[in-house]
């Protein structure tokens, strides 16, 4: 019988793991086939094979069988269900200028330059009259005013509702589906003056009385510690950080420390034994400190707001309380598994978000790890008194490495000694912080006491992570697929496996000859038979998966890809060629007066260059020196590798962009100017067409930079894209003028779609199949309608990235795939 040993059993015993990863796996093939259906189908084809498997070998029942299937499809409803908005949502009113009243939820966030607010919404107010309508909106208030609102109360407010956006560029961050899995429907942007105060409105008392509490505590510790110690304490004990200064969270990140400002296992540890410790300190006996200390911990996890890494973290230390109560062993894979089961059930959403997924894996990896890392550390002669911490946090570091550089793009080297540095911190910090903030609930000076006494703790903190920023100890790196993360936590379970295998066998590890211990565990574990169908099953396994997947590991033929980013108000596009170059045109930015040029470098087009695992840009064309076209640049020169940069003969007016220029050839970057008649070949069937600016330059035109922009034509076997720059009447009146072969399938529309009295004559010449606007939030009226009707009368699709992110054009040179990254949800073109 397939798996007739007592350790391959024991996964099955474990019904409560295996019904959480099928429960899981419903919620993957749900959101699957929100964003990709040909993927939810082979997964939801692998579990039915898995399952199948499972029951022809007898190792579960047919009923068991159905029963998992069931919990997968339980999964996906459960997905589809919380990422749907209830019936008559508030979302219904996106776009309208409405009437809101509600009532105020959660603690205000009062950033830097705006204040937050979750709002239950319980009436709507239209020019049809009043509607009670269900939901929840975040507010945003820029202009606060004098005026602050708080917790419990019930405000009007006037303004319009706005669906949040959702991912915007290729591996970019889904604000609409983040702000799902807190509750959020919808954002609201109202200025003070629409903002007025009706009293106090109902809460929960349950919500209530945590809040309060909350509040009170953070109040005493703030007015108690200087700033940033304070700031760094509320962090710690609460998981609130958005009054932290900017450079002590860097520094935290950058230490990989960061996650000693999230509720975890630690903190919800540390309360239970305080609570424990106290009553036997106080010569007490019996259970009750037990059931008293389950009750707190999750009394103490509602008063941080619930977060997954604390509920995670209460279930489990719970859990570990009752075994003690039932004096039975506790059984980890189930602990774990119940507080995931848990929490999911309640919000499947979660599943998907950074906190929930670092807080799994490292709290796995440290359960599993800890103990044969201690027996290693101790074979290479470790000092006793480092293993234990040691170990724990290499666990830790190990198991959330892949998941820390997929998201973040950094590895934190020093972060094992960092953590070394701040674990036994972090004990005391927690437990004075903790204990003197309660005291300053009732008994002011003791509790102002407690935290001075913590306060030299909270500077040690600061200033161990401020080392952090010393160089090397905080690498950017490319980010890994997933195909790698995989591979990464394969080859992490194998020798855990095969650790606790040994144990069970009771093999004699003194045996040498790694290959002979490997062949005793597996003749210990498996059965020769066993191995067989293994074998087979496995098999035939990988040949389904590479049928899956043979069309995206060995692609029939290369495509031209051409992504025109969403950089806001500003233009960029990402050209990957059939032959493996990489042409970058433009890189988007800001204007100076609007903030640094190069934040959305920093922000959009590196990340984005990452994810795709660029590292080099064959070809870099900035089509006229202003800083929405170049100012992406500036960081990227520092960052990627650039060959060549194609720039605009036209002198700029900013010293950004001089800086830009002399960073570049001191990077080794080959910096020519470009003008009309030139052509560039890359590869054998791509070419690009220089067609301005002319080689006598525009001069006293409405804009001099914009007309001798660079334009150009790239043409891919027969496939044309033109790109305009920012060009206006002039220098499309020259065009006209010289009669040239402008004839395109895709255009990217002149100046974000600014206004443009030829743009019909324009249109005449190229006669696109379909235009691209690379525009933004602006105040500049851009697209102007204009440009939009005479688009429209042309019968040419439009695609702008304010309404679809980025925008994705593959070619073979023959045929055209257009994939938009978001589905617009109010598109008024």
């Amino acid at each position: 019988m397939f798996l007739q040993n007592k350790t391959a059993s024991d996964l099955f015993k474990r019904y409560l793991v295996i019904i959480t990863l099928y429960y899981i796996a419903g919620i993957v093939i749900a959101r699957f086939w929100i964003e990709k259906s040909d993927g939810a189908y082979w997964l939801a084809g692998l579990i039915l094979l898995f399952t199948s498997t499972a029951y022809i070998f007898k190792v579960i029942g047919l009923y068991k069988s159905i029963l998992l299937i069931l919990v997968t499809t339980c999964g996906a409803v459960a997905f589809f269900y919380s990422i749907q908005h209830p019936a008559g949502s508030i979302i219904n009113y996106a776009g309208a200028s409405v009437y809101v009243e509600g009532t105020i939820v959660d603690e205000p966030i009062f950033y830097e330059d705006h204040a937050a607010y979750r709002l239950q919404v319980e009436v709507v107010e239209t020019g049809e009259g009043k509607f009670s309508v269900p939901g929840t909106l975040l507010v945003k208030l820029y202009d606060q005013g004098e005026e602050n609102f708080w917790f419990g109360e019930k405000i009007r407010i006037r303004g319009t509702i706005v669906e949040p956006r959702g991912k915007r560029n290729p591996g970019g961050f889904d604000y609409r589906f983040y702000l799902r899995s807190q509750g959020i429907d919808a954002l609201i942007y109202p200025r003070a003056a629409q903002v007025i105060c009706l009293g106090q409105g109902e809460v929960g008392w349950l919500v209530s009385t945590a809040v309060n509490l909350r509040s009170k505590m953070v109040n005493f510790i703030e007015k108690t510690l200087p700033s940033p110690s304070a700031e760094l304490l509320t962090a710690v004990l609460f998981g609130q950080r958005h009054s932290l200064p900017e450079d002590v969270e860097q520094n935290f990140r950058r230490a990989g420390a960061g996650h000693l400002m999230a509720v975890s296992g630690l903190h919800v540890g540390l309360v239970a034994a305080l609570i424990i410790g106290l009553w036997k300190s106080l010569g007490l006996r019996g259970r009750f400190p037990l059931i008293l200390a389950i009750i707190l911990i999750f009394a103490y996890a509602y008063l941080t707001g619930m977060r997954p890494s604390a509920l995670r973290a209460a279930i489990m230390v719970s859990i570990a309380l009752g075994a003690l109560l039932a004096d039975r062993e506790m059984d980890l894979p189930t602990a774990v598994s119940t507080a995931a089961l848990v929490t999911l059930f309640f919000n499947p959403l979660l599943l998907y978000t950074i906190g929930f997924q670092l807080s799994y894996a490292a709290t796995l990896v440290v359960l599993y790890g800890y103990r044969p890392l201690q027996e290693v550390l101790s074979l290479i002669k470790c000092p006793r008194f480092l293993c234990s911490p040691l170990a724990v946090v290499l666990a830790a570091q190990i198991g959330v490495l892949p998941l820390c550089v997929y998201y973040f793009q950094h590895l934190p080297t020093g972060a094992v000694l960092f953590n070394l540095l701040l674990m036994p911190l972090i004990v005391f910090v927690v437990g004075f912080g903790l204990l003197g903030a309660l005291f300053g609930l009732f008994f002011s000076l003791p509790g102002e006491v407690i935290l001075w006494a913590c306060r030299p703790l909270l500077e040690l903190m600061l200033r161990v992570t401020g080392l952090s920023s010393m160089p090397g100890l905080y690498i950017s790196l490319q980010p890994p697929g997933a195909l790698f993360i995989i591979i990464f936590y394969g080859l992490v379970t194998v020798p855990l496996f095969l650790y606790y295998q040994w144990l069970k066998a009771g093999i004699d590890h003194r045996n040498p000859g790694f290959a002979q211990y490997i062949k005793m565990v597996l003749s210990e574990i498996l059965p020769v038979k066993t191995l067989g169908r293994l074998a087979f099953t496995g098999s035939a396994l990988f040949i389904v998966v590479v049928i899956m997947w043979w069309g995206i590991l060995f692609p029939s033929q290369q495509n031209l890809r051409v992504t025109f980013i969403d950089v806001g108000q500003g233009a960029s596009a990402l050209l990957e060629t059939p032959c493996g170059a990489v042409i970058m045109v433009d890189a988007g930015g800001q204007l100076s007066f609007f903030g640094d040029p190069g934040d959305i470098g920093k922000r959009v087009v590196l990340p984005l260059l990452r994810r795709e695992g660029i590292k080099r840009i064959d070809l870099a064309i900035i089509t006229h020196p202003h800083e929405d076209h170049f100012g992406g640049f500036i960081p990227l020169v520092n960052e990627i590798t650039i060959d060549r940069m194609l720039v605009s003969p036209v002198p700029g007016g900013s010293y950004h962009y001089e800086e830009l220029l002399e960073q570049a050839k001191y990077e080794g970057v080959a910096i020519e100017e470009v003008r009309e008649g030139q052509i560039w070949h890359c590869g054998p069937d791509l070419l690009l067409h220089m067609y301005g600016p002319p080689k006598e330059l525009l001069i006293g035109t409405n804009c001099d930079l914009n007309n001798n922009s660079i334009v150009f034509l790239l043409q891919y076997d027969q496939v044309r894209i033109l790109f305009t720059g920012d060009i206006e009447d002039a220098a499309v009146s020259d065009l006209l003028r010289k009669q040239k072969d402008l004839r395109a399938d895709i255009l990217q529309v002149p100046h974000h779609g600014g206004y443009m009295a030829l743009m019909p004559e324009f249109l005449e010449m190229v006669s696109p199949k379909l235009a691209v606007i690379q525009v933004g939030s602006n105040p500049f009226g851009h697209p102007h309608p204009f440009i939009i009707e005479s688009l429209k009368e042309a019968e040419v699709e439009i695609f702008r990235n304010d309404h679809h992110g980025a925008i994705i054009i593959e070619t073979d040179g023959t045929d055209l795939h257009i994939i938009i990254t978001e589905q617009p949800a109010l598109v008024n073109q």
